[in-house]
């Protein structure tokens, strides 16, 4: 399940993969999902995993407004280190930590940023900055390939 650890990730995470195989936002499950996202959405969403989730959710069905409101929360609590963005989980297990020989985010980690990238890319309305921001983001991920091109779990 990678970082879906509740009801609401999970929920936007299904939805996620409904619009990507290729249902309209208008098949009425979706429709029913995304009421139930943008209602949820009325709460305070601390958990940046769910915040990622919710922000790809919204920018694949166009919803300009909910996409723009998540990507301004996430750009809140980003990382930018040497001209790179990325994402971390507010709490890391010490099973989450790689080995002080490895210089690899834990594996969530991967997923929420490349959440994001998916976000800004799909984006309504995207513009040059958002563009930028996807190049910082798309530097990080790089950075945590193995010599293999693969991330460090399967996830």
């Amino acid at each position: 399940q990678g970082g879906v650890n509740d009801e609401l990730s999970l929920s936007a995470y299904i939805t996620i993969a409904m619009l990507e195989a290729g249902h309209s936002s208008l098949y009425p499950v979706i429709r029913n999902a995304f009421f139930c996202l943008e209602t949820a959405s009325e709460k305070s969403i601390s958990e940046v995993y769910t915040q990622a989730l919710m922000a790809y959710a919204f920018c694949l069905a166009g919803k300009a407004e909910k996409c723009e409101f998540f990507l301004e929360e996430l750009q809140k609590s980003a990382k930018e280190v040497d001209g790179s963005l990325h994402w971390e989980q507010e709490e890391r297990s010490p099973s989450d930590k790689s080995p002080s020989f490895l210089d690899h985010a834990p594996s969530a980690e991967v997923e929420i940023t490349s959440y994001v990238l998916l976000a800004l890319l799909c984006k309504p309305n995207r513009n040059k900055e958002d563009l930028t921001k996807a190049s910082g983001i798309v530097q990080w991920i790089i950075r945590q390939q193995n010599p293999y091109g693969g991330f460090s779990s399967t996830q």
